[in-house]
């Protein structure tokens, strides 16, 4: 093979990899080989090969500073400008990065046109930002809360020592002015006592609103679909985490209505789904299936993890599942029989005898429900 086909070559590959190869020789850089394509949409002027780069880039001028520092170090040193864009004729935008070294003596700059792997990589780092930032800013909404709740706290303990201390100087008062005056101060507190339990009721009435609907019925309608694929994907990383596989059993979901506010079932399938994984050893798997049957749909979450206890189920989804002590862990579970009892549903939990454990949720489709 012949240097001219050698050299052919390696200018096709170099521009189907989108790279081109500039060479620093008395004061200017020249390109190697033809131009690629791109390069002349960036710079029209760039269109035989030897022709000079032109400094119309303010980033490729100001990284060039660098380059000569590379050039003169020689060696193996690198220097690299990082992605920066620049714009076509037409106001297209390319990414591109350069890189300058040194080979055999001679000088060389590489111009590289970022391609999809750069731009799945910026999409990454652009989540990952947005990520933090959401973090962030329910880290912080979370302290504020915190430091509302303390404040009304402190309020709410100052309020009722101002009572119980009216009513002990009462207890000790017999003069009938003085104890109408600690009346008056005892009732004062529990006025102020009741404002401040008002606010926070108005601080949770929008949840609560969602929880219950407007009228206290929560007859919102959601397309079955669209529920499992979102609470798919809230728990899609803590799956892959422990390695237990999700498996989804059904079809026609898209065309299946329920009588029930989507964020409010995207949340019950969700939790249902992370207790399920909680009860699965690794490798194991936790399943979703449906079904239509007069007029109503019938979820079920399946896993093959160890069945609860006797004293554990009885109070599942009951109420005595919200007083504190034990039973605590199961306050997620009274969420979702709230939400699916206000959609007119029920929720129960049975023992698999093969082992394992399986929830259902039985929900009014949406055409019965009207």
């Amino acid at each position: 093979m012949s240097k001219l086909e050698r050299d052919s070559r390696a200018g096709a590959v170099l521009e189907t990899l989108g790279i081109a190869v500039f060479v620093h020789a008395y004061g200017a850089l020249r390109i190697s080989g033809n131009p690629p394509d791109w390069l002349r949409l960036i710079w029209p002027t760039v269109t035989t090969p030897d022709a000079t780069l032109p400094g119309s880039s303010p980033v490729l001028e100001n990284f060039l500073i660098d380059a000569r520092e590379c050039w003169t170090a020689g060696g193996d040193k690198r220097a690299r400008s990082g992605p920066w864009i620049e714009q076509t004729a037409d106001g297209a935008e390319l990414s591109l990065e350069a890189t300058a070294l040194t080979i055999n003596g001679q000088q060389i700059l590489l111009l590289e046109r970022l391609g999809e792997a750069f731009e799945a990589k910026k999409s990454m780092l652009q989540k990952a930002r947005e990520t933090v930032i959401a973090y962030q800013r329910l880290n912080s909404e979370m302290q504020k809360k915190e430091i509302l709740l303390n404040c009304i706290s402190e309020e709410m303990n100052a309020a009722l020592a101002n009572v119980i201390t009216a009513l002990r100087l009462i207890e000790l008062e017999k003069d009938p002015r003085r104890i109408a005056q600690l009346l008056g101060l005892a009732s004062r507190a529990t006025e102020e006592q009741q404002t401040l339990i008002n606010k926070v009721l108005n601080v949770f009435a929008a949840e609560l609103e969602g929880l219950r609907g407007r009228d206290g019925t929560g007859t919102t309608e959601t397309t079955l679909g669209d529920v499992v694929l979102a609470a798919e994907q809230n728990v899609a990383s803590q799956f892959a985490d422990k390695g237990v596989r999700l498996s989804i059993a059904g079809s026609g979901l898209g065309g299946i209505r329920v009588a029930m506010d989507s964020n409010l079932l995207t949340r019950v399938l969700s939790t249902l789904l992370e207790n399920g994984l909680q009860s699965s050893p690794a490798g194991a798997e936790v399943r979703l299936s449906f079904g239509e049957e007069s007029g109503a749909v019938l979820i079920r979450v399946f896993d093959n993890g160890p069945s609860f206890s006797p004293d554990i189920c009885a109070n599942l989804f009951s109420r005595a599942g919200m007083s504190p002590g034990p039973q605590a862990a199961q306050l997620p579970l009274q969420f979702c029989r709230i939400a699916v009892e206000n959609g007119g549903g029920e929720i129960g939990y049975e023992a698999r005898k093969d082992g394992g454990n399986s929830f259902w949720i039985l929900l009014p489709a949406a055409e019965a429900a009207k």
